[in-house]
């Protein structure tokens, strides 16, 4: 038995008017055997709540599914033209939300691995009964039932972050945002909700620059790195408020949300030309000196300077700013931290110029018992 998690904003075929008519589960029974087709389709009569629908072969599951959406789908492993985990490949291919059943009459260990690799939810073996075949079926319609609603939530969430995004771009577009000071009273006017927020892009502004200053780098560059910091969080405020703060570890589904901020954030900032040259820098915080980051995946010295130097002083503050999932830890741990992601994570010379430059940017000494307990 496998369950495959829907995860992500892949776009996926839906069914028309699905939303709103009734959950009507469409069962596909596909064997080369007519008698087994109408064997199973007759168990699954009793359950009044279902269709069915029967094909002989890939070919005709395949043009019934495009036809006529399906449900859940009960497919032969053994047959002439094309075996049931091909069938089931294919299927799960281009319907991410559909559940698979196997029935074989033979079991195959590597099959089964296969079928567990693609997402078939049950492995049965034949001859089945109608109370081992409906108990089967019930549990695909169930996992399909919840596949359908997860996907509608998504959207919706997409829906809902794309709107958001869409006003503030408007905002941006709308003033005339030419100075670092009108960057931050604009921030501070988004940041009504949650002070801390502001705060927290405050620090990492000021902090980037004493680094930036530290590494020799100067105007303009240090204005668009002032900036960039300022508004690298920018792209949460289209994000929902019970995702950014939930208390506990995020599901991969909020995990991808989260990880959009960072396009986001890029393309509010882009549409204030004064502030193009900041919204690079926002969309390459999040990448890793290794290449193992995102979104775009760069690596070394093709990351922006001033995001190298960015994504460690605000990793250095969430680690000694207090989270609703966890406490915060002191300066000196958290440097260890920063050493340690040097050269994968972070700009080993970024991560050297911080150090020189910690000290001036605390408002605590750095081995005070209490330091970093800034809450955020």
């Amino acid at each position: 038995m496998h369950s495959l998690r829907a995860t992500g904003f892949r776009t996926e075929k839906v069914t028309p008017g699905r939303d709103d008519a009734p959950f009507v589960p469409h069962i596909l029974v596909v064997d080369d055997e007519p008698a087994v087709r109408h064997y199973m389709c007759e168990c699954l009569a009793r359950r009044s709540s279902y269709r069915c629908s029967s094909a002989g072969d890939a070919r005709e599951a395949l043009d019934l599914a495009q036809r006529n959406p399906i449900d859940v789908a009960l497919l032969d492993l053994s047959m002439p033209q094309e075996d049931g985990v091909s069938l089931a490949r294919r299927l799960r291919d281009e319907y991410r939300d559909l559940a698979v059943v196997l029935i074989t009459g033979t079991q195959s260990f590597d099959a089964a691995v296969e079928a567990m690799r693609i997402g078939v939810l049950d492995y049965l073996l034949k001859p089945l009964g109608p109370p081992e075949l409906l108990d089967a079926v019930d549990r695909a319609v169930a996992w399909r039932h919840s596949a359908l609603r997860a996907r509608q939530e998504r959207e919706q969430l997409r829906r809902q972050i794309n709107a958001r995004a869409s006003r503030m771009r408007e905002v941006f577009a709308d003033l005339e945002v030419a100075s670092s000071a009108a960057v931050e009273a604009l921030l501070a006017t988004l940041s009504q909700r949650n002070p801390a927020t502001l705060e927290h892009a405050r620090r990492v502004a000021r902090c980037s620059v004493a680094v930036a200053t530290t590494l020799g780098i100067e105007e303009p560059m240090l204005g668009h790195i002032e900036r960039g910091a300022l508004l690298h969080d920018i792209g949460k405020v289209a994000i929902p408020d019970a995702v950014i703060h939930k208390p506990g570890p995020l599901t991969d589904d909020e995990y991808a949300v989260m990880r959009s901020h960072a396009q986001i954030g890029h393309d509010i900032a882009a549409t204030a030309p004064f502030l193009r040259p900041a919204a690079e820098l926002i969309l390459a915080t999040h990448e890793h000196f290794d290449g193992s980051g995102y979104p775009r995946g760069l690596s070394g010295q093709d990351v922006p300077i001033g995001a190298r130097i960015i994504a460690v002083v605000d990793v250095f503050d969430a680690l000694t700013s207090a989270r609703v999932y966890r406490d915060p830890i002191c300066v000196a741990a958290a440097n260890a931290e920063l050493v340690r992601g040097a050269g994968s994570l972070f700009d080993p010379e970024v991560v050297a110029a911080w150090l020189r430059t910690v000290n001036d940017c605390l408002d605590v000494p750095p081995d005070h018992s209490g330091a970093g307990r800034i809450l955020h």
